[in-house]
């Protein structure tokens, strides 16, 4: 299944990581991020988001460190 947004495009990164082919690039977790900040959430959903929003802040972070 295939999910598309016709309003905003995914950011294609400017250089080819050497990394896992899986790891998010740092333009991928800002547009992510930026999804989240524009939607809302349900309380059940608010742990688990949370848990995530975290993840992705620390592989950010992690990112911009190696710089």
């Amino acid at each position: 299944m295939a999910f598309f947004n016709k309003g905003t495009q995914l950011p294609v990164s400017q250089q080819q990581s050497s990394f896992d082919p899986n790891q998010l690039s740092k333009e991928e977790i800002q547009f992510l991020m930026d999804l989240i900040r524009r939607s809302s959430f349900q309380g059940e959903s608010l742990e688990g988001l949370y848990n995530l929003v975290l993840k992705l802040q620390n592989q950010y972070v992690s990112l911009e460190d190696t710089k």
